[in-house]
């Protein structure tokens, strides 16, 4: 959250540098929810800085909050890519995770290399205009991963560049097919959209 830039280290702010050279004042908050089934709570937060890594920020919730119990999945966006961090969730608290893979990772394009020689796409379960494949056994190209990992890889028409585009997303979690790993993480849109009431004072 932004904070006018003259504030000096109000509230533990920071301050970063934009790609056009000005400055913004702000911090960072992050949070974890639990999604129940019709809705969703805010169990735990953290602020730090906004120049701080939202990886870092969460590190010490994502690994010692006791809101997490075994079997829980948690599904995160590619800045929380940290292999060991995910493998020490697995190994030691049993908590499954549900992460997109960068295009730049090497990871990224094995998964994608795979699924094509297989050619077993499938419908995507809610999206006519993607297909989707079940990759599985991936973490070994994925050197900082020391727990299995499973891929479904999402293919779409690029319209502008005409040819296939890809989205990639890895799992833990051993037992889910492709259309529930799909499924799952769909639910993130409603995640965000709670996160964005919030940051608008909408849940005061």
């Amino acid at each position: 959250m932004d904070v006018p830039l003259p504030s000096g280290h109000y509230a533990g702010s920071g301050v970063v540098k934009h790609d056009a050279g000005s400055l913004a004042r702000g911090d960072k908050r992050a949070t974890i929810r639990t999604l129940l089934d019709t809705a969703g709570i805010c169990t735990e937060a953290a602020m730090a800085p906004m120049q701080d890594h939202d990886v870092e920020v969460c590190r010490s919730m994502l690994t010692q909050s006791p809101v997490f119990r075994a079997g829980d999945l948690l599904l995160e966006d590619h800045g929380f890519l940290d292999g060991q961090l995910i493998s020490q969730r697995k190994r030691e608290r049993q908590v499954d995770v549900i992460v997109p893979r960068r295009s730049n990772m090497v990871a990224f394009d094995e998964a994608v290399r795979f699924a094509e020689m297989a050619g077993a796409w499938q419908r995507h379960p809610s999206r006519s205009t993607q297909q989707i494949a079940f990759v599985p056994g991936v973490a070994h190209v994925w050197e900082s991963c020391r727990v299995g990992l499973n891929a479904c890889v999402m293919r779409f028409w690029h319209t502008t560049k005409h040819r296939h585009a890809y989205l990639v997303l890895v799992t833990t979690d051993q037992e889910w097919t492709c259309t529930w790993i799909v499924k799952h993480y769909e639910e993130r849109p409603e995640i965000e959209h709670d996160d964005a009431q919030m940051q608008s004072g909408g849940w005061k």
